[in-house]
């Protein structure tokens, strides 16, 4: 059975109503995906190590947590990946946790989210893996992740994504200068044990030659547009649960009123 429909031109169209069920099927059977994301986590804010709007106090932290897991059925990035690109239904409402930057609070929610059996996946600029180098135009004082504590994190529960080789701009680069960083974003991390070939974009920033490139050489992206997934449409979407972020993402994913 088809409904015709007028067209512009004078022409008439057949729009199937099979197009109509499989819409409202979807809907019903094929439960968005959420990503979320956090980066630093301490007991108490300073200015001189943390940004604010990337910032989650570690209590509060937890409780945001703990808001998420009473919904959402927590898996691998790699396991949301599989999902986004299957036909099976989704009767659960999945999610993924994601943590930018390799600050090195990071280290002190592990254990947390090991013992809530949350998978994480760390996404890391190496150049800072030294311990003495610096982002630029962040707080003066914030503490990386140094290379022995990164490849000591061996959790099956925990994998390892890119991020760039530094914390910049990636639609500021030419293809040649995006190209060498993810080279040697990649060739500084895959030879860790959990390395998994997911590039995060430093602040969500892409662009057409950004997708194409990591496209080309088999990376999956990630952005932070606030949205949830459907299918693999080219990337992961993301959404932030740093403090700063915390009522709105609540407010987008409809769960305003928990606490």
């Amino acid at each position: 059975m088809t409904r015709v429909c007028s067209c512009n031109n004078g022409t008439k169209s057949k729009l199937p109503i099979v197009q109509k069920i499989k819409k409202k099927y979807a809907k019903r059977f094929r439960k968005p995906i959420e990503v979320f994301l956090f980066h630093a986590v301490t007991e108490e804010y300073d200015e001189k190590q943390n940004m604010l709007i990337d910032w989650s106090q570690t209590e509060d932290f937890k409780k945001h947590i703990h808001v998420l897991k009473r919904r959402y059925t927590f898996v691998s990035l790699e396991e949301v990946y599989r999902k986004l690109n299957s036909r099976i239904p989704r009767w659960r409402r999945y999610a993924a946790l994601t943590c930018d930057d390799g600050f090195s609070s990071v280290l002190d929610v592990l254990p947390f989210l090991a013992k809530e059996g949350i998978p994480v996946t760390l996404f890391i600029n190496p150049k800072y893996l030294d311990g003495v180098s610096h982002r630029e135009g962040y707080a003066e004082n914030q503490q990386y992740i140094t290379h022995d504590q990164l490849w000591a994190l061996t959790s099956p529960l925990l994998t390892v994504g890119m991020h760039g080789y530094e914390h910049d701009d990636s639609t500021k680069k030419t293809a040649e200068e995006f190209c060498r960083s993810v080279e040697k974003c990649k060739e500084l991390l895959q030879s860790h044990p959990r390395f998994v070939p997911y590039y995060a974009y430093t602040g969500g920033r892409h662009s057409d030659l950004t997708q194409q490139i990591l496209h080309h050489k088999g990376i999956i992206p990630l952005m932070v547009r606030g949205k949830s997934n459907t299918k693999y449409y080219g990337a992961i979407e993301r959404r932030p649960i740093d403090s700063y972020y915390w009522e709105k993402t609540l407010s987008l994913i409809g769960l305003s009123n928990e606490k």
